[in-house]
């Protein structure tokens, strides 16, 4: 019996197909078309991702959109090293075209990706700069999970891979191998967008029908159609004449003495708290919900540097890209984007004179140091003071026979305890106090005689007998200064 063949002939298909490696499966989505976007809230909105810039009409999300841009826009931008003379092109090239560069690259904040295109030029000084960089419709182009930048202008076929290295430059956010094309703010923000938007058609459409009363009119005598359009013209002149068997009433609902509005007002409240919460990361923004304090607005001042940190890290790529193409093109050197304030160099007199003063006993306070050397709240430890208010090394005495009748504190008896406890101290006569004075010609020789003078003395006795012996070689001194006169 013939053996079967199924497996070599698998065997050899997959040799030749490929289709086990991530190279067939991309090649895979290539010649289906463009790969779907698999953002959940965009699918379930029906929506496409670039017509989520319709939500940057709201008034709140375009205030807090704005905060955060004009943040990232007034960072300080600076090119390292900075001492070289293409140094001071590129800061000449990023000065021109920062706010275009940094406004695109955050879009990718918002969208989830954005695309980039530069023109180049040759400048007068001879050397190649930006002629024009711009953001590009980001429907124009699909971001690959394996890096490849693919533009379909017609938005369907094969398209072409472009440049992303001088051409075309592309920013993503949280960007992964099932979502190439990153995570959007904005799609984050479109059901609150969205319940905003209908809350306020809805509210609007309350007040049209609600909000001036509706009057009803029952007539005994008089016509249906002369009641109406007496009751028409009650509208527009406030007044109505009727007969005395007729009678007119107002029909209005809860929402008119202010129970609905109430409601819509903290409808509105929470959603513009959310998008701010979204956006900024806090509520901090326009209002303080009622209470404040320093504690609070130091939190969402962190909170806010934080998002700004965020946006830099986001938006540094894309400027070092840019930096590393007009790099290339001129054959220039490596230079590289430095997005903050620059860090305070350190003054090194200064630094000097404040080790001094606290070796001689000066205390500086934080805020000193906060101030002048540029550190951050949390970088110094608080000192504790300790309380010296009594000796607690003395062991405490039950019953003091001296203390009772000279009426004495337990502080005053603790320090007549520590004399009496100590030596009698020895001090130099004054012959010798003259010898070691006429043998020494400066303050470091009177030491030096005296530590030979004195060898087996303590710290204490020998510090005594050296104030003796300066204080007696001062007033010989002043003698003969008066002799001499």
């Amino acid at each position: 019996m013939a053996k079967s063949k199924k497996g070599k002939a698998s065997k050899k298909a997959l040799s030749y197909g490929n289709l086990y490696t991530q190279e067939a499966v991309t090649q895979f989505l290539v010649n289906f078309g463009r790969q779907p976007d698999t953002d959940e809230v965009l699918r379930k909105a029906g929506i496409t991702r670039h017509k989520l810039r319709v939500l940057l009409d709201d008034d709140e999300i375009a205030q807090a959109v704005e905060t955060r841009l004009d943040a990232l826009l007034a960072t300080p931008l600076r090119i390292e090293p900075s001492d070289t003379p293409e140094a001071e092109l590129l800061n000449e090239m990023l000065k021109e075209w920062y706010h275009e560069i940094a406004t695109g690259a955050l879009n990718a904040l918002f969208f989830g990706y954005s695309v980039q295109e530069a023109v180049y030029e040759l400048k007068p000084e001879g050397h190649i700069g930006l002629q024009w960089i711009g953001e590009k419709p980001m429907q124009w182009f699909e971001p690959k999970n394996d890096g490849r930048l693919i533009l379909r202008v017609d938005g369907s076929g094969a398209g072409h891979e472009v440049d992303r290295v001088f051409k075309f430059f592309l920013t993503q956010r949280k960007a992964t191998y099932e979502q190439p094309y990153g995570k959007a703010l904005l799609a984050t923000l479109y059901w609150l967008f969205f319940f905003k938007q209908n809350g306020f058609k809805f509210w609007a459409k309350f007040l049209e029908r609600f909000g001036t009363p509706i009057l009803l009119g029952k007539c005994k005598d008089t016509e249906t159609e002369d009641m109406s359009r007496a009751l028409l013209n009650a509208h527009a002149q406030s007044v109505l004449s009727i007969d005395i068997e007729d009678e007119v009433s107002i029909l209005s609902t809860s929402g008119t003495s202010g129970t609905a509005g109430a409601a819509f007002e903290s409808f509105n409240n929470v959603l513009i708290r959310q998008i701010q919460k979204v956006v900024l990361g806090q509520t901090l923004t326009s209002g303080t919900d009622g209470t404040g304090s320093r504690a609070l607005g130091q939190v969402h001042e962190n909170v806010r540097m934080d998002k700004l940190k965020s946006d830099i890290r986001l938006v540094t790529p894309t400027l070092q890209a840019v930096v590393d193409a007009v790099c290339a093109l001129n054959n220039w050197g490596e230079h590289k984007v430095m997005l903050g304030e620059k860090p305070k160099p350190l003054n090194k007199d200064q630094a000097e004179r404040d080790g001094y003063l606290k070796n001689a006993g000066a205390n500086f306070s934080n805020a000193y140091f906060i101030r002048e050397y540029g550190l951050q709240e949390g970088d110094l430890m608080e000192q504790t003071q300790i309380n010296f208010s009594q000796f607690s090394a003395v062991p405490k005495q039950a019953f003091s026979f001296k203390a009772k009748p000279n009426k004495m504190s337990d502080a005053q008896q603790e320090v007549e305890e520590l004399t009496e406890g100590q030596d009698e101290l020895q001090l130099l006569k004054p012959d010798q106090v003259k010898e070691l004075i006429f043998k020494s010609d400066s303050p470091e020789s009177l030491a030096y005689n005296l530590m030979q003078l004195i060898p087996g003395a303590t710290q204490t006795q020998f510090t005594a007998n050296l104030d003796q012996a300066l204080y007696a070689a001062d007033v010989l001194g002043y003698a003969a200064a008066q002799k001499g006169e």
